[in-house]
């Protein structure tokens, strides 16, 4: 299937503006405006589609969605693509499956995807792997997961695919497995699941990237379906010494960013998700969180609203985010674009 541009029927509750006008907008600063502790930003035309917890990644300075939850906590197979040049989305490809709760990793002009959940709110765990190359938009089938997982941690490091943690099929259980799959190998055809360095603390739905080589689990829950406990800690594990260490804690409990974690300019960025402060209940954050290399969590500014699990990115120094939920399931089609935290 070829990239198409988003039908009007796609479109049910989007207000509609031109490339064009939306570009004029953006220059003008005619957009309303919203202030948020220092951080300003600007209201943008509706996403095509309610998205939450979709896969996200950027590439060519375009926002790629895959996935996530649609309007009534649905499981979505579509994927789209956004342009902050003319405001444009594009729909590209359809995943092979609906599915929620996977972490993306950008390799190249290729995004990998593992695990997750399929079909719906209460949708089943899967071991399904994986990518999706960009020009030839396509997806191709990689070796599955040793067994199901959900809401764990995809990173790349070197020419090795990681997953960790996340929680078993009774999307209850956190496991502590940590898999490698050598992405040479499986260009040749011979590649497979080995084990790895266990996670030293098992959970789920934490963030999860590589940063100055190195790849950190950030924050995360405790169970899925019974209970959800957000954790401050921080782990680091080593490629190198198949070793994991202690980083630097949250400032609180924290989960449900995934899509909304970043790497940019040098720093670790982490917008919304779930938060538990020591002595209260959980609740929706709205706070933006950065991290230097040696330093510890800083926040920097605060979205337009408090959302769970949204997209979200700096492309030319404005921050975008999109989508997510404000709480009790809802799921939502609003944007914004803000200066750089």
């Amino acid at each position: 299937m070829h990239a198409a541009r988003v039908s009007t029927a796609d479109r049910p509750r989007n207000r509609r503006r031109t490339p064009t006008a939306l570009a004029a907008a953006l220059t003008l600063g005619l957009l309303t405006t919203a202030t948020a502790g220092a951080q300003e930003w600007q209201k943008l035309p509706d996403m095509p589609v309610e998205k939450w917890e979709p896969g996200t990644v950027v590439l060519d300075g375009k926002l790629y969605l895959f996935g996530g939850y649609t309007d009534g906590v649905r499981s979505s197979k579509l994927a789209h693509v956004f342009d902050p040049a003319d405001g444009s989305w594009t729909r590209i490809q359809e995943l092979p499956s609906a599915i929620t709760h996977m972490n993306l990793v950008l390799d190249g002009r290729r995004v990998w995807f593992a695990g997750g959940f399929k079909d719906g709110y209460r949708g089943h765990t899967i071991a399904e792997v994986w990518s999706y190359d960009f020009d030839a938009d396509r997806y191709a089938a990689a070796p599955l997961l040793p067994e199901p997982r959900g809401g764990g941690g995809l990173a790349l490091a070197g020419r090795k695919l990681h997953y960790m943690g996340g929680v078993e099929a009774d999307r209850d259980t956190d496991s502590p497995d940590h898999w490698v799959l050598d992405l040479d190998q499986w260009a040749q055809g011979r590649a497979e699941w080995t084990a790895a360095a266990p996670m030293p603390e098992p959970r789920n739905q934490f963030s999860c990237m590589t940063f100055d080589g190195k790849i950190y689990a950030i924050g995360g829950q405790f169970h899925h379906d019974s209970e959800q406990l957000d954790q401050a800690r921080v782990d680091i594990y080593d490629p190198e010494t198949d070793t994991w260490t202690s980083g630097p804690p949250l400032p609180k409990g924290h989960s449900h960013a995934e899509g909304s974690t970043f790497v940019h300019d040098g720093r670790i960025y982490m917008a919304g998700g779930h938060t538990t402060a020591p002595g209260e209940s959980k609740q929706v954050d709205p706070d933006i969180l950065a991290l230097s290399s040696g330093g510890e969590w800083e926040l920097v500014g605060r979205l337009p609203m408090p959302l769970s699990s949204p997209a979200a990115a700096i492309i030319d120094g404005r921050f975008y985010v999109a989508g997510g939920s404000p709480g009790r399931s809802a799921v939502q089609a609003d944007m914004w674009v803000g200066r750089l935290p």
